[in-house]
């Protein structure tokens, strides 16, 4: 059971790194779309400018994680046969 939870958290981290580069290049790339600039960095942005960028960005984030752990889940229930460990009573978020 100790190696099953160390190989799930191994491909929950993989996924994770791969869709949040994903996620963090498309609001960039969103960012300079919609603004015609950078995101905003140290003292050189106003107020509403680096409050917008912080909500942008951590609504990203957390649609990243999740997408990535159903996606990992996934891909571990079907390539084990078997539910990842402490899934055993979320069955429903894996059929959806």
């Amino acid at each position: 059971m100790v190696g099953a939870k160390i190989g799930w958290k191994l491909v929950l981290a993989a996924f994770t790194i791969v869709v949040g580069l994903v996620a963090n290049k498309a609001v960039t790339t969103a960012w300079k779309l919609g603004s015609g600039g950078e995101p905003p960095k140290g003292n050189k942005a106003g107020y509403v400018e680096v409050v917008t960028w912080a909500v942008a960005s951590g609504a990203s984030a957390a649609a990243a994680k999740r997408f990535a752990e159903q996606r990992a889940a996934k891909y571990w229930l079907k390539s084990t046969g078997n539910l990842p460990p402490g899934y055993e009573d979320k069955t429903d978020k894996l059929t959806t």
